[in-house]
Parts: C-alpha cells; structure tokens; sequence
C-alpha cells in the first residue's frame, strides 16, 4: 500500500444485532478521526476522500446530530433493507411522524467537500 494513500473499507451492518467494521491504513484511520473531530468541533459534518483496495476513490461523510428525534426519524443503515425498493422493514416509527423515516442525507446537504 501507498504511505500517503487513505485506504478505508467500511462494512455496514446487514441487519440489526449484527456487526459493522472499519479497516484502514494509518492514514486512512487518521483522516476519520480528523473528520470525526471537524464534525465535532464545528457541531456538523464534515467529509473527505478516501480509497477502498480497488483504488476507487469515494467520499465519507461525518455528521454530528444532536437532536434526538431527528435521529431517531432517520431510515436505518441496514443493508438487508436496500434492493429495488427501500420497504424500511427495519424502521421503527417511535416518534409517530407521519413523513418519517427520512434520508440521512439530508444532514450532509451544506457540506463543503475538502481538496485533496
């Protein structure tokens, strides 16, 4: 691997109770935890771009939310969930709105993508 490439595998959880990983380099690693800590610090989201084994470069978001009912209406991240049609099996309406679940996307709409 490149000393100066971020490489980051992000396993999402396939259904609840089940595990969710984060593998990366030491400049991957370092870079989350800068994002981590910009989203922390300025209490929003911040991004950057990082590279799977396949050098296919995307981007990661990181959002902070601290209002729990927003949190609580977002789609959950299961992947068991997606295919043709997202039938959000998984959501629990607790906060019985009636638009719920939302996309977390929306929590990233303002955020400026930093140059490499």
């Amino acid at each position: 691997m490149s000393s100066d490439t971020r490489y980051l595998h992000v396993y999402a959880q396939h259904s609840y109770h089940q595990e969710s990983l984060i593998v990366g380099n030491r400049e991957g690693l370092l870079e989350l935890r800068r994002l981590i800590d910009k989203a922390l610090v300025q209490g929003t989201s911040a991004s950057g771009m990082f590279f799977p084994s396949d050098d296919e470069g995307y981007e990661v978001y990181v959002g902070m939310v601290n209002d729990e009912k927003l949190f609580r209406s977002f789609e959950m991240p299961y992947t068991e969930q997606f295919g043709k049609k997202n039938d959000h099996s998984m959501f629990l309406n607790l906060n019985n709105d009636p638009n719920a679940p939302y996309d977390v996307f929306k929590i990233f709409q303002n955020t400026e993508k930093e140059e490499e």
